[in-house]
């Protein structure tokens, strides 16, 4: 199975599914990589049959659908995986407060997906070589901002663009794996004041 870039979300039933917490942890570990339901459980410490219900949901709306299947000891192993990268809901779904808490439970768990990537990543991820940061072979910032809605939109389309650009072809032999997370929201107040 070839996963889709972008899933639309056109019916009420599929926003709701995904909106619940525990299925949006599911969903960012099987937009990853095909899981088992036993997988899944073990990961993220809950019972089998309490996963097997949440997959059958998700199966059920067509948020995932079953990739393989495996015989081993006499078992069957059925793999799932998201049928796409992303998932964003169809123009009449977007006034449901489920559009909002869906999007919110994914920020998490992706802010939750990147601790544990950090915390798993190899000993030379954050070693350094230079006294310069923009030499660095890792990238770490936080910043706020004050902007208009337009340009901060502007912006956003051009860091897509730019990140296309790392997803082209690189023939060059030390080529090395990367996990870049972004995220961005409009706040209520700056937390770190401008000097003046």
């Amino acid at each position: 199975m070839e996963q889709q870039s972008i899933f639309i979300l056109e019916t009420y039933e599929q926003l709701k599914v995904i909106s619940d917490p525990l299925r949006t942890k599911m969903l960012i570990h099987l937009v990853e990589q095909p899981h088992t339901g036993q997988m899944l459980a073990q990961e993220l410490n809950l019972s089998r049959a309490k996963i097997l219900y949440h997959l059958r949901e998700l199966e059920k709306y067509g948020i995932i659908q079953l990739v393989r299947k495996e015989e081993r000891g006499g078992n069957v192993l059925k793999f799932y995986q998201a049928v796409a990268r992303g998932f964003i809901p169809a123009d009449h779904l977007l006034t449901y407060v489920e559009s909002k808490e869906a999007t919110r439970q994914s920020y998490l768990e992706v802010i939750d997906r990147a601790k544990t990537r950090v915390l798993t990543a190899p000993d030379e991820s954050f070693e350094l070589h230079s006294p310069h940061v923009e030499e660095w072979n890792n990238l770490s910032l936080q910043t706020e901002f004050t902007v208009s809605q337009k340009k901060f939109v502007e912006f956003t389309q051009k860091y897509r663009e730019l990140l296309k650009t790392l997803k082209e072809e690189d023939d060059h032999p030390d080529k090395q794996h990367y996990y870049l997370m972004s995220t961005a929201f409009q706040i209520e107040e700056l937390l770190f004041k401008k000097e003046k």
